[in-house]
């Protein structure tokens, strides 16, 4: 039978892609290898004309499918020809194999690609291939010289190391550049201490800025209420997703998968619109940590310093996955507070700095940086 790709991608874009992703998991399974994973062909048809008749038949494949799916009915669709069906299956052969590695691959999505090895391990790995050969070469010596014994031969002296020809200045490179890699390992170690930049854990619940804050361009502090009334930005409770998804049940990415674990959490029935009063906490993993010794204010610095959430997080209404896009050091910070100018003079809040605003009338200063006003003092963020 001869397949149409072009009238296969037609057929697939309405009404097969609101539900079906080519290689994640939506409201059901990724269709990019669906005939492989189909025992007898003819079964698949029949399964995509009228799923809901299919199950009747007791196929096992099928019935774990379904149960997979937590009993999710496929709708049937009796306007398919077999002609159709091959049509769409034909399409579905023509995506490439490797767009399904590099979805699935680390970072994809929007996030950091991740280091294939830490360069410390190679330093380690450098050092033990030394001290291996070191010792391979003690063994070698021991065994030439019971060698000698037997033979009644004359052994010459060994010559120590350190005596031979061009081997001080060799070891003493080499001992310069362990004394430089331990000391520059020490002292990333202690300040890489709770920074945690690219930090990209798994959520309990796979939630889209990109679709959220990027396609639907929802304010960041619609979520996230805290960021221009105190220090913290907070999670979002769930009655602040329920404030859409109410009425919104479906989704283009993960259908109805993503928003049922919402639903789940608020006890909250969407056949009928009514709360079951059976409600779960969602265990969400915090991205951004800053140390116990550090304050920070998000209302300081959204509502007075009208610094914007991308300053810190990055591009958020780009990120399918959320992660620490800064870094968030000391250093980080008071690079930010030197560069960064205040609206000194149209700001009430800064009206007791008369120095200051002589220095500007006067032309003695430009502008006023946050690190003029206490920005870069220890006790402004420790105490």
């Amino acid at each position: 039978m001869y397949a149409d790709v072009a009238a296969g991608q037609a057929l697939y874009e309405a009404n097969c892609a609101r539900c079906h992703q080519p290689y994640r998991r939506g409201t059901g399974p990724a269709l990019y290898g669906v005939t492989e994973r189909w025992a007898d062909t003819a079964n698949l048809y029949a399964w995509i004309k009228n799923s809901t008749a299919y199950l009747k038949t007791g196929d096992l494949y099928a019935v774990a499918l379904y149960e997979e799916y937590q009993k999710s009915v496929m709708p049937a669709f009796p306007q398919f020809e077999d002609k159709d069906i091959a049509n769409i299956l034909a399409y579905m052969r023509s995506w490439p194999a490797e767009a399904a590695t590099t979805a699935a691959a680390p970072g994809a999505g929007g996030g950091p690609a991740k280091p294939a090895i830490d360069p410390s391990v190679l330093v380690i790995i450098l050092i033990s291939l030394v001290f291996i050969a070191w010792l391979l070469g003690q063994v070698s010596s021991f065994l030439r010289k019971r060698v000698s014994e037997k033979y009644n031969e004359t052994v010459p002296e060994p010559v120590p190391v350190l005596q031979r020809p061009g081997m001080k200045p060799l070891f003493g490179m080499a001992a310069f550049v362990l004394v430089c890699f331990l000391g520059y390992s020490t002292y990333d170690g202690a300040t890489a201490i709770n920074r945690q930049e690219n930090y990209m854990p798994d959520q309990p619940i796979a939630f889209s800025h990109e679709i959220h804050a990027g396609a639907n361009k929802i304010d960041c502090r619609y979520c996230h209420t805290g960021a221009e009334k105190g220090k913290s930005a907070v999670i979002p409770s769930m009655n602040v997703c329920m404030n859409c998804h109410y009425d919104v049940k479906e989704g283009k990415q993960y259908g109805t998968t993503e928003i049922a674990k919402i639903y789940k959490a608020v006890g909250f029935n969407p056949e009928n619109n009514t709360y079951t009063g059976e409600q779960e906490p969602v265990e969400w993993v915090r991205i951004h940590n800053l140390a116990d010794h550090v304050y920070f204010n998000h209302a300081q610095h959204t509502m007075v310093g009208g610094i914007e959430c991308q300053t810190c997080h990055g591009p958020v209404q780009e990120m399918e996955v959320m992660y620490q896009y800064q870094s968030l050091s000391m250093g980080w910070c008071i690079n930010c507070h030197r560069q960064t100018e205040v609206n000194f003079a149209a700001n009430d809040f800064y009206g007791d700095y008369d120095q200051l605003h002589q220095d500007l009338a006067s032309g003695k200063l430009d502008a006023v940086h946050v690190s003029d006003i206490g920005g870069a003092e220890c006790q402004k963020c420790h105490y």
